[in-house]
């Protein structure tokens, strides 16, 4: 790949010497240094962080860029290179994102374990639901109700006066 120095890979981005300077500082653009010691960046590098170079810029920084060698050697030589190295990275790409998917798969898979676990547990933690009364109960219960009403009934038919005074009358 064609490595150029910070003034023509600002030219060829279409950015100013400065935004080169902030983006490897920053981290978002990485650098080598040639042979002379000047920071070089190469094009494909300068292309992922920057997008498509600029037509006139890169032919202008085309005519002497700037080599880890030291030689001059024009960059349209370097085409299918940068297009098999641009292949790859589309690979790789593919492949991550491959693999992202199949790791959130099994992380689903995994989250959805734990959650039918945790349902078992609380199903098994929590208190039994009170039974409803039985049939003696209820029976019982009715009887009692029924024995109640009898009595009333009986001291009405029996005592009528008892009746008048407890309702005031």
């Amino acid at each position: 790949m064609a490595l150029l120095n910070l003034t023509a890979a600002s030219r060829a981005a279409g950015v100013n010497r400065s935004t080169i300077v902030r983006a490897l500082k920053s981290g978002r653009l990485s650098a080598t240094t040639n042979d002379a010691g000047e920071r070089c960046i190469d094009t494909a590098e300068l292309m992922r962080a920057f997008g498509a170079l600029k037509g006139d810029a890169y032919a202008g920084a085309q005519a002497a860029p700037t080599h880890a060698t030291g030689d001059a050697h024009p960059i349209a030589q370097d085409q299918p290179v940068l297009f098999e190295v641009l292949q790859e990275q589309l690979r790789q790409a593919h492949e991550r994102e491959r693999e992202g998917r199949e790791r959130e798969a099994r992380l689903l898979a995994m989250l959805e374990s734990e959650q039918q676990a945790r349902r078992e547990l609380e199903t098994k933690l929590l208190p039994a639901p009170r039974p409803a009364p039985t049939g003696k109960v209820r029976v019982r219960a009715l009887a009692i109700v029924l024995l109640i009403a009898l009595a009333g009934l009986a001291v009405t038919l029996v005592r009528p006066e008892l009746v008048g005074r407890l309702t005031g009358g």
